[in-house]
């Protein structure tokens, strides 16, 4: 099968869902550059309004779709860049979500993501109800996810418009991540899709280090070949994610989001209303998804986060030390995408990321003296 741009579907599909050498999906799926600018550059134009509404209501247990919301590529539901999300609204009234995936293109997490969800729910804390997930079939088919919508506003949205609540909010996002993190799975890594079916959240690696060294070699490649890293530098790099290191050592595995960012939380101003988005998301220690989170922003943003998670999660004494090292890790994967997305479409804004990252990760040498 292949798609209007000749891609190759089916060798496509055959391993973009397998997540069993993945760090970072966006960053190691088994799709070029170029390919996944073909698929996801854009990513409304699959399917029209009554297409997603007859196969939405074709799997859409109780009230069905009544109608869907005209595109809005501007609205705070499409801030992200995977997949197509449209409001709808259910013949009773209420407005649900659907995230749709690229027709033709398979999935393979949306189970895991609603698994995820399911058990942040159960926690207490605010989360999407799944109302219905399609599996992509074949042929010009399409996988989508439909869920609740949440109120409030996009906290990037409420800070373009309130700069003055930064500080309060994003301590607010801190504590709700350490209520997160008290959801606890089983292994580590990103999650057996299958197995989500029945509500399962069990990762696909055994140990911590061996989630951590997932993609690690294909990462370090492209940056000794980018000229960021010597070979000795990658060497020394990969020696950090072995097995003795104690900071490794990791025995309990809990539920770590990947993308707690400005753009998949929800606010009334005053808290976290909303918590969207799974599609990274993977069994691991807390820190990492701290480590994960800063290098989406500015340093300054740390302490006001900081203050706010360990007001309701104990330090661990080797706090620091952990954050380096998966900071680290994190940098190593954001790069290597970076890299990657530059040769396909290239533009001033990624090359500043670029720029960015090698600043971190001379830091991150530095820190480690290699």
């Amino acid at each position: 099968m292949t798609s209007e741009n000749n891609l190759d579907l089916n060798r496509i599909n055959a391993s973009i869902a397998d997540r069993s050498d993945v760090f970072y999906w966006q960053t190691d799926r088994a799709v070029e550059p170029e390919e996944a600018g073909h698929i996801w550059a854009d990513r409304h134009r699959y399917f029209t309004d009554d297409e997603l509404l007859e196969r939405v209501n074709a799997v859409l247990p109780g009230d069905k779709l009544a109608s869907i919301q005209p595109l809005d590529q501007e609205a705070q539901t499409n801030l992200g860049n995977v997949s197509s999300v449209r409001v709808g609204v259910l013949e009773g009234g209420d407005e649900v979500i659907m995230r749709c995936f690229p027709k033709g293109v398979l999935n393979g997490y949306f189970h895991a993501e609603a698994a995820a969800a399911d058990k942040v729910r159960a926690a207490g804390l605010p989360t999407y109800q799944t109302f219905a997930i399609h599996d992509f079939e074949g042929g010009d088919d399409f996988a989508f996810h439909v869920l609740q919508k949440l109120p409030g506003f996009a906290i990037r949205r409420w800070l373009e418009q309130h700069p003055e609540d930064e500080d309060s909010l994003i301590a607010e996002v801190g504590a709700t991540m350490a209520r997160m993190h008290t959801v606890s799975v089983t292994g580590f890594g990103p999650f057996d899709n299958e197995k989500a079916k029945t509500g399962q959240s069990v990762g696909l690696h055994e140990t911590y280090a061996q989630a951590l060294r997932a993609g690690l070699p294909f990462n370090l490649k492209v940056l000794v070949d980018e000229g960021i890293f010597t070979p000795a530098q990658s060497e020394a790099v990969a020696k950090l994610f072995t097995d003795d290191n104690p900071l490794l050592q990791v025995s309990d595995s809990v539920l770590v989001h990947n993308d707690f960012a400005d753009w998949n939380l929800l606010t009334d101003g005053k808290s976290v209303t909303g918590i969207l988005d799974y599609d990274e998301c993977v069994g691991g220690d807390p820190v990492s998804d701290i480590a994960c989170w800063s290098t989406f922003f500015e340093p300054k943003r740390m302490d006001a986060f900081l203050k706010g998670y360990f007001s309701v999660a104990e330090k661990p004494a080797d706090f620091e030390a952990k954050f380096e090292l998966l900071r680290l890790r994190y940098t190593v994967s954001k790069m290597t995408l970076r890299i990657r997305r530059y040769t396909w479409s290239p533009s001033e804004d990624v090359k500043k990321r670029i720029e960015n990252g090698k600043e971190h990760l001379a830091q991150s040498l530095k820190y480690f003296e290699i």
